[in-house]
């Protein structure tokens, strides 16, 4: 009885639960967890950070005279290029953000909000780079990355792993500065400062304020032996000093409003009704076969043999199939992700279409087993009618 039941029911309950279990994952399930994880990656470089601005070209001599002034607290400039960076064997045109002020790297997206993982040891020349980094270029930490700084290659080891920096398309990677590579960048450059600056704000609204209004670009402005005449150089200077450059700040603030929203569960839900369906029809289905009911009827009952267990079982080998082949499923779609998910995005609605087989499962037990009490029952019938 064994053998029969595996051939003609076992095994085609066991293969039916994992078809489901994979086409509920991959098209119910990993949608709704790609969702939430593209929310939180839009919104987390704005959640999880302390920056409220980024502000264009600041000169080297701004740096020092904003802070504590305007309601500014903190500010982190930076250099940035889009270069070609090399790391683990691949080449890659990456953002580059260069720095030779790290103490406050703890308000940009290069803090423990947004750290995914991080050596055990220093290193020398430590960069930070973020996940997008590391998965297009199959790099882990203590990896090298290399890329050029004026005429010289400079060589880092990645040191800790963050979150993407969904600000620059690609992300984005951090490395600091030393004074002679800092030097080589402004020798080449054509401009007197940074390439911007990230702020944190003391006073939001005053410092808002100010950046809209009344800041101005300093960095943009080029030194008077570049020009033929002062006459030259004030058309400059008046360019730089009457523009307006609120158009070119980034509030951190509003952005965060604008990308604030929520997955929707309803497809989870309804690949939780389709599979509870599905199981509770193929059930249904497969207990009035000949094959199942009317051997049972022909051949097992009326010899006495206590068919329940068979039905009990099964639904044990296809729950934990289904479990098996939607953890599976769950798993090759996080490790070939082409996005950064987050713990967050496990959320207990994964759990909903697991949930309404089990009920599913018990459902179809219940009507087995109405189905072998009526064979019993029609058995005992006939035996009684027989004598």
């Amino acid at each position: 009885m064994t053998g029969y039941w595996i051939r003609h029911r076992a095994l085609l309950s066991i293969f039916l639960s994992a078809v489901i279990a994979v086409v509920a994952g991959l098209l119910f399930v990993f949608p709704f967890i790609s969702q939430i994880a593209d929310n939180y990656n839009s919104q987390s470089v704005y959640k999880n950070t302390s920056i409220d601005f980024i502000a264009p070209e600041p000169s080297f001599e701004q740096i020092g005279e904003l802070l504590g002034s305007n309601g500014i607290d903190k500010v982190f400039p930076f250099f940035l290029t889009k270069t070609s960076v090399n790391a683990g064997g691949k080449s890659r045109t990456t953002t580059v953000l260069l720095s030779d002020s790290f103490e406050n790297v703890d308000i940009t997206m290069y803090n423990d909000k947004r750290l995914i993982k991080k050596s055990d040891s220093d290193f020398d020349n430590p960069i930070l780079v973020d996940w997008q980094f590391c998965k297009d270029t199959s790099t882990d930490i203590g990896d090298t990355v290399s890329f050029s700084i004026g005429d010289t290659t400079a060589e880092y080891k990645i040191y800790a792993i963050y979150e993407t920096n969904s600000i620059y398309e690609n992300g984005a990677i951090l490395a600091q500065l030393s004074t002679e590579q800092k030097e080589a960048i402004v020798q080449k450059s054509q401009n007197n400062g940074y390439s911007g600056m990230y702020i944190s704000a003391s006073d939001y609204n005053a410092c808002q304020a100010y950046l809209t209004k009344d800041y101005r670009p300093m960095g943009r402005l080029k030194d008077r032996d570049r020009f033929d005449s002062d006459e030259q150089y004030q058309v400059h200077y008046d360019a730089i000093m009457s523009s307006g450059y609120a158009n070119e700040i980034t509030d951190f603030r509003v952005r965060e409003n604008s990308l604030d929203k929520k997955a929707n569960p309803i497809m989870i839900f309804i690949g939780a009704a389709l599979s509870a369906v599905l199981m509770i029809i193929f059930n249904a289905v497969m207990s009035k076969r000949g094959c199942e009911k009317g051997y049972f009827t022909k051949h097992c009952i009326p010899k006495g043999q206590n068919v329940k267990p068979y039905y009990s079982k099964t639904l044990l080998c296809e729950l934990l199939c289904f479990i098996a082949a939607y953890s599976a499923i769950m798993v090759y779609k996080f490790k070939t992700s082409a996005d950064y998910i987050p713990r967050s995005a496990l959320s207990v609605e994964i759990a909903i279409i697991p949930a309404a087989v089990v009920i599913a499962e018990l459902i179809a037990l219940i009507m087995n087993g109405s189905m072998i009490k009526g064979i019993i029952k029609k058995e005992k019938a006939r035996k009684s009618n027989d004598n």
